[in-house]
């Protein structure tokens, strides 16, 4: 989940049995929590970031960066070597740091 506006988040939705691979935008107001629009995606989505207006998707083994419609930019990352690489799985670690000039992707040897 992350923040969009200091009224509205966004959440990753990911239920593989049921092939629902979404972000749902859910508002505040008095209060109450308000389901909004629904972004459908063709890839999971287990993990999600906001930051300048842009949307970053992780789906396990790649991470999108997507506009808040919902238009996919880019394909930042991927490593289909395994099923969760884009995540700590013991070996690796993908971190990514978002700074003010973009995105930086760093991967993360065993032992080092």
């Amino acid at each position: 989940m992350c923040q969009i506006t200091p009224s509205e988040v966004a959440v990753a939705v990911n239920y593989t049995a049921s092939n629902i691979h979404e972000v749902q935008f859910i508002t505040v107001s008095q209060s109450q929590l308000t389901p909004g629009r629904k972004l459908e995606l063709q890839h999971r989505c287990i993990g999600i970031a906001h930051h300048q207006g842009e949307l970053f998707i992780c789906s396990g083994t790649a991470l999108f960066k997507y506009t808040l419609n919902g238009k996919q930019v880019c394909r930042l990352y991927e490593d289909r070597s395994f099923d969760y690489t884009g995540k700590n799985h013991g070996e690796f670690t993908l971190i990514t740091f978002v700074l003010c000039t973009g995105i930086f992707l760093a991967i993360v040897g065993k032992g080092v």
